[in-house]
């Protein structure tokens, strides 16, 4: 009699006593298995390199960098400061007044900034409700020599106005319209030299009247 070959799936296995027909079987579900395992694990090795080589390579792009640079930079601003020798006295006090009487004051203004800038003249505040600035004439200078109350030694390097209070009071009221060429940048003194006079005109409708004005220095910096 022939021998049989055994061969899973074939009738000769079929002949096979069950028990062995399923352990046949499992054991070759539990090969399929072990091989679709192998498979997948296969697969997740690939895909984890081929993503591992990815961030290295991102990583070692990232190293590529260069950088400079300057410290120490800073910012300080500079300061401009204004003061006078008139120890809070008025420039002028002129009482009794007839027309073509006259005088005149020094004072001297000292610039303590530190940067450049531009000194101008004008009326800071005024008040004439009788009429009477318009008599009143001026003549402003700058330069140098004398001081509060003397003008003693003073010599002109220019003269800023010329005209009456009232049309210097109408026209200097700020630093954009004042008057003066005097441009410091650093600690420095100048003289001002205010003249006035009663003008021979006035009339007698003028008697016992005032007028005042307060003159302002400024100093500016910057654009």
């Amino acid at each position: 009699m022939a021998a049989s070959t055994t061969r899973y799936g074939s009738p000769a296995a079929a002949a096979l006593p069950a028990g062995r027909r399923e352990f046949d079987d499992d054991d070759r579900r539990r090969r399929r298995g072990v091989l679709g395992s192998g498979r997948l694990i296969a697969t997740a090795v690939l895909l984890g390199l081929l993503a591992s080589g990815g961030m290295v390579w991102q990583g070692t792009a990232a190293v590529f960098s260069s950088t400079t640079s300057n410290s120490g930079s800073s910012w300080a601003t500079g300061s401009v400061a204004l003061s006078d020798d008139d120890t809070g006295s008025a420039m002028f006090s002129a009482a009794g007044l007839v027309p073509g009487n006259g005088g005149s004051n020094c004072i001297t203004v000292s610039y303590g900034g530190d940067v450049a800038t531009t000194v101008k003249l004008y009326v800071g505040a005024s008040a004439d409700a009788s009429a009477l600035a318009q008599y009143v004439n001026l003549v402003i200078q700058e330069g140098a020599g004398g001081g509060f109350g003397s003008c003693g030694g003073f010599a002109s390097s220019a003269t800023l106005y010329t005209g009456t209070l009232a049309a210097f009071t109408a026209a200097k009221t700020n630093y954009g319209n004042g008057v003066g060429t005097w441009a410091p940048s650093g600690a420095a003194t100048k003289v001002y030299k205010i003249s006035y006079t009663l003008d021979s005109s006035t009339p007698s409708s003028k008697e016992g009247v005032s007028t005042s004005a307060t003159f302002t220095w400024e100093a500016q910096a910057g654009s």
